[in-house]
Order: C-alpha cells, then structure tokens, then sequence
C-alpha cells in the first residue's frame, strides 16, 4: 500500500510541475522576460531564449506531460490491481483522475499563471535541458505535423496593444497618469508633422540681412522672440540664416552700430512640411538647433518649427515668462480641438 501511495504521490507531482511549467511559460508576458534577463537574474537568459522561439519547448513539456501521465498511470494501475484487486479498481480510477485534475491541471496552472515569473525562470534551465534530450522525438512530430501546419507568424506589440496596456497600468496603479499621458503622445509623434506644429510665416519676425544696427530701434524688437530669422531683401522666401535676440542686444549695447545683421546671423537648418516630429526631434539633437526653416512642396517658406513645438506635442503646452497673460488656466492642444501653431523663437 505504501508504494501505490508514492507511486500516486510522485504521479500528481511530476504532473502537476509540467502543467505548472507549461502555464506559467505560456503567460509571463515577454517584456518581463527581457527586464530579467537585463537585470541578469538566473534563468533570465534561457527564458528568454525559450520565448523568442516556444515551439520546440513547449512540445517537449507536452511530450514530458503525456509520457507521465500515461506511463504512470499504467504503472499505478498495475500497482492498484496488485494491492486491491479487481473489485476496487474502477474506485481507484476514478480517485485518481480526480487527483489528477485537481493537483495536476488546475490548481498548477492557476499557481504557474499567477506567479508565472518566478516559476518560469525556474523551470527554464531544466526546460532547455528536457528539449534537447528529447529533440529526436520532436523533430519526428515536427515532420509529421509539417503538411498541417501553416507558415508561423511571430507576433509583434502594436501600438494599440502597448496604449491599453498602458491604460491598464494607470487602472491598476502601476504608473501614473502624467507617464500614460506621454506615452499616448509618444506613439502621436511619427502622425505629426511640422505643418501642423509650425509658425506659419505671417507670425514670423524677420530682420534684413544687409540692415546696419544702428538702423535698429530695439523698443521695436519683439522681446518674445529669441530668435529671428534673417532675410535676403526682406523676402521670406530667401532665408539667409537665424539671428541670436542675445547676440543682437549684446552689439547694440557695446555700440558696435556698424555691423549689419548678417555679421551676426548664424545657420538656418531646413526641413520639409511633411516630416514627422519624431525625426524633427532627433535632428534636432544631431544639429544641436533650437530652430528650423520650414519649406513647402514648391521649395518657399512655410514657416519655423523650434524645439519647444515639438516638446508641447509630447508634455502639452508649455506657458514661460515670455508668453502673454491669458485669463484662466491653459488649455492643451486636445482641449481646444485645433492644432497647435505656435512657436517663441521666430
């Protein structure tokens, strides 16, 4: 009697930890993989080996799965006729399947989904070492299972995925709603271009570029603006560069009123209408600029995009000392249901 009770115990056991397993693999989303696998915790690596490529893996917790079940119920079968005789067996049989199910199905899969992590980095060494002592098995299934199977299709996190996966983790109080916020206007940068977020040129400041300074009255600079651009003939359509508001109040204050505006312009970076902010913000880095020229389709000017454009897609409107004084608080861009068109540096 005492060895059909281990026998049984060691049945519902061996069973119970590949279901576990199987669940728990199944259910540990990827992205904790890969931050357990960064932060090197044991099994992190394997893991996420066995997630990026699941099939022969889970085939041979299958196999592993069936192979105890079935062989240790023959086993425990014997062992049962030899111990109670034919009068208890079927009993026994269905004691067993109860025990089976119970311990071996549902209450390890439920465990294996909750605390899905911890167990599947536990079971991801044994799990590499099981499908390779097994591979000759699954490679024969694999062939036999070929002509039923369709081309496998590796799943990829769409944006929509990642938002609500967002929302729920505002819902449940993982992260709070200014970081779901961001990461909403994230995924909007690659929609936006920099017509939509751009000065249009009827809004710009412009300085000439052969204009001396002392031809300059500064009560007539708008002081709202750090940057100006600079224009061949008062055209606005022929750029000749950006002029620092810094760097024009610094001549005039050492009277260095010879000097025409041109002597003091720097660079005008440009770019087009119809490119995204995502790419205006990492050109911004590279060229180490505050603020574009903005060119439409037939090469003219359009208007300037700056940085600070591009930030308030992502942070919302941003109010600073400059800007002038509205009644009640700001509104965002999505209060307002229009888009944005504004800019402090042109």
């Amino acid at each position: 009697m005492t060895t059909l009770i281990l026998l049984v115990l060691a049945l519902v056991l061996a069973s119970g930890l590949t279901s576990m397993s199987e669940a728990a693999i199944f259910s540990v989303p990827i992205s904790k993989v890969y931050l357990a696998r960064d932060e090197e915790r044991s099994g992190g690596h394997r893991l996420a080996a066995i997630k990026e490529s699941m099939q022969r893996p889970i085939s041979a917790l299958v196999i592993l799965n069936n192979l105890i079940n079935i062989l240790g119920s023959v086993m425990v079968g014997y062992k049962a006729a030899e111990v109670l005789g034919n009068d208890y067996k079927g009993a026994f049989a269905g004691v067993l399947t109860f025990l089976i199910i119970v311990f071996s199905e549902i209450i390890p899969k439920t465990v294996g989904e909750r605390y899905n992590l911890t167990i599947s980095l536990i079971a991801a060494i044994p799990l590499t070492f099981v499908t390779w002592v097994l591979l000759p098995a699954i490679w024969v299934i694999e062939q036999i299972a070929r002509p039923f199977s369709g081309k496998a299709n590796k799943e990829v996190t769409s944006e929509e995925e990642i938002r609500m996966m967002a929302d729920m983790g505002k819902e449940a109080g993982l992260i709070s709603g200014e970081e779901n916020r961001l990461i909403s206007r994230a995924f909007r940068l690659n929609d936006v271009t920099a017509r939509e977020i751009m000065t249009h040129r009827l809004d710009l400041a412009s300085l000439e570029n052969d204009k001396l300074l002392g031809q300059i009255n500064p009560s007539d600079l708008d002081m709202t603006h750090s940057r100006i651009v600079v224009t061949r003939d008062g055209d606005l359509d022929n750029i000749a560069g950006i002029i620092y508001l810094r760097d024009l109040l610094l001549a005039l204050a050492e009277d260095r009123t010879d000097l025409k505006v041109g002597d003091l312009k720097k660079p005008a970076h440009i770019v087009h209408e119809s490119t995204p902010a995502h790419q205006l913000l990492h050109q911004f880095q590279l060229k180490r600029q505050h603020l574009f020229v903005v060119l439409d389709e037939y090469g003219g000017t359009s208007g300037v995009v700056s940085l600070e454009d591009v930030l308030e897609e992502l942070v919302g409107e941003i109010i600073d000392e400059t800007d002038p004084e509205e009644e009640g608080s700001p509104k965002t861009e999505e209060d307002k249901g229009l888009p944005k068109n504004r800019s402090e540096d042109a």
